[in-house]
């Protein structure tokens, strides 16, 4: 939260000392208001660094769970857990079995390689072209499936007061849904009629495709 600083202006005439010239009581009192002044000047730059240090956003921010929103939206399913970031491939070998064959899919991002799609029981992998995961989607179209949920306890079904106890006030939130963002990662909760999660998306946008 940036701080407002008001800086007081400091007038200081040694009229008195000018008239009397060195030495005596009028020098010494100009000697301490010299000092003072110096005092004052020092505690307002110690100021203004503090509140530069203040204005300064963090690298990430904690969530409700003490986690960042990479961590805390890292997806745990048989037996793995995995996000945006990791070596496609060993996730990829380490979720088992695909429920239909991967495909391949041209972003509409100007200069964007292919990216590749990978289906699990209730989860979609997307991979860059240099096998990095860049979003994870935890959805029924692939599946009836609700084992998979992110470290932080919540996935498909659970209720969006269960996503907030875990990930905090959302960046926007509506009937539809929730969406929260750090930096580049961003997560996307699509909400059903009651209230639950019915799709989630966790991006990472500074990934290169």
């Amino acid at each position: 939260m940036k701080k407002k600083i008001c800086y007081a202006v400091i007038c200081s005439m040694f009229l008195a000392a000018a008239m009397t010239g060195c030495g005596g009581k009028d020098s010494a009192s100009s000697t301490e208001a010299k000092t003072e002044v110096t005092k004052t000047d020092d505690t307002e730059a110690a100021k203004e660094t503090e509140a530069a240090k203040e204005t300064e956003a963090p690298a990430e921010t904690a969530t409700s769970s003490g986690m960042t929103l990479s961590q805390a939206s890292r997806v745990s399913y048989n037996g793995l857990a995995f996000g945006p970031g990791d070596k496609a491939s060993d996730v990829v070998a380490g979720l088992g079995e695909q429920v239909k064959p991967s495909d391949t899919a041209q972003p509409c991002v100007p200069g964007a390689g292919e990216v590749t799609k990978y289906y699990f029981d209730g989860v979609t992998v997307i991979a860059t072209q240099n096998n990095v995961v860049n979003t994870v989607i935890l959805t029924k179209e692939n599946g009836d499936s609700t084992e998979a949920k992110t470290v932080s306890g919540f996935g498909l079904g659970s209720s969006s007061e269960e996503i907030k106890a875990a990930l905090g006030t959302p960046v926007t939130e509506d009937e539809y849904g929730l969406s929260y963002n750090d930096g580049s990662l961003y997560v996307t909760v699509v909400l059903d009629d009651n209230g639950n999660a019915m799709s989630i998306t966790i991006e990472d946008l500074s990934i290169e495709m």
